[in-house]
């Protein structure tokens, strides 16, 4: 589906590339903007939606910017809340953009390979929604699980709360991360834990019925 022309996709991803070299430096800011450029993941950057039903939420080419832009700027406005209710934040800024930009990197496939492509199936498409569908060329992983070995491939080094909270991100909706999130037994947790998969899951779910709203007011 088409949202936008050539040269406001190229616009929006050269807004993504700028808010990474604000919010990131050395090493790092040099591996990301390498795994992000035009000979890597960059054309999967700028071409690929967030999902692939376009009753679901930024199905649309550039739709991952569009996503991955509105989480971090509700990552934001989430730690503030949280902090003025009386919440304990334990991350850093930093920290938390790290988690918001790369929280679904796995959704863009592999380097010229895209995760979501043009579902052929017009019943699919007309019954279902279903626009787009996984690339079959590509080996299966979960989104997350793409996201740790994305991250890992380009030598990109993250500490455990960015891993958490990018695992935690689905929030319940990914039942592996119960035994992170309900913890009424605090004598069986070994360890320190972190409130970010909190902040993140709030952040991605709001932005997700925004951007999933939107589709119902047109």
């Amino acid at each position: 589906m088409n949202r936008y022309n050539e040269k406001q996709l190229e616009e929006n991803y050269n807004k993504f590339i700028e808010a990474l070299k604000k919010s990131f430096e050395g090493e790092r800011l040099e591996k990301l903007l390498h795994m992000y450029s035009m000979e890597e993941l960059g054309p999967n950057l700028m071409l690929s939606p967030a999902s692939g039903n376009k009753n679901f939420h930024n199905a649309y080419e550039g739709g991952y910017i569009d996503h991955v832009m509105n989480v971090a700027r509700n990552a934001l406005r989430m730690m503030k809340l949280y902090k003025e209710a009386g919440g304990v934040v334990d991350f850093t800024q930093e920290e938390l953009l790290f988690t918001a930009f790369h929280h679904d990197l796995g959704k863009l496939g592999q380097k010229g390979e895209l995760h979501y492509i043009d579902n052929d199936s017009q019943w699919h498409i007309d019954k279902l929604g279903q626009v787009y569908k996984t690339n079959p060329n590509i080996v299966y992983l979960s989104h997350t699980d793409r996201t740790i070995f994305l991250l890992n491939q380009y030598g990109i080094k993250f500490n455990e709360k960015e891993y958490l909270g990018m695992k935690l991100t689905d929030g319940l909706f990914d039942k592996d991360n119960k035994k992170y999130l309900i913890q009424f037994d605090q004598d069986k947790i070994v360890g320190k834990t972190t409130n970010m998969g909190y902040i993140m899951h709030w952040a991605d779910h709001m932005s997700t019925v925004i951007e999933r709203d939107e589709i119902f007011r047109k």
